[in-house]
């Protein structure tokens, strides 16, 4: 396993992010919910903006020429 994978900042960070991109289930409820976690730890927010640029940047590679 790799050190963030052990985190559990980053573990809740990457949960946020997958469940933000989740359009038909990510409401106004998770989205306060998400909000209150950022704001209590700066960790939070820390390892939120590099989940979301992970995830961003995962989208933005090409699938390989197999699947």
């Amino acid at each position: 396993m790799t050190q963030e994978q052990d985190d559990p900042i980053w573990s809740a960070a990457w949960q946020w992010v997958r469940r933000e991109y989740d359009r038909e289930n990510f409401n106004a409820v998770a989205r306060a919910e998400m909000t209150a976690w950022l704001v209590a730890d700066p960790l939070h927010r820390k390892a939120y903006d590099k989940a979301a640029r992970l995830w961003l940047l995962a989208g933005l590679v090409p699938p390989s020429a197999s699947e």
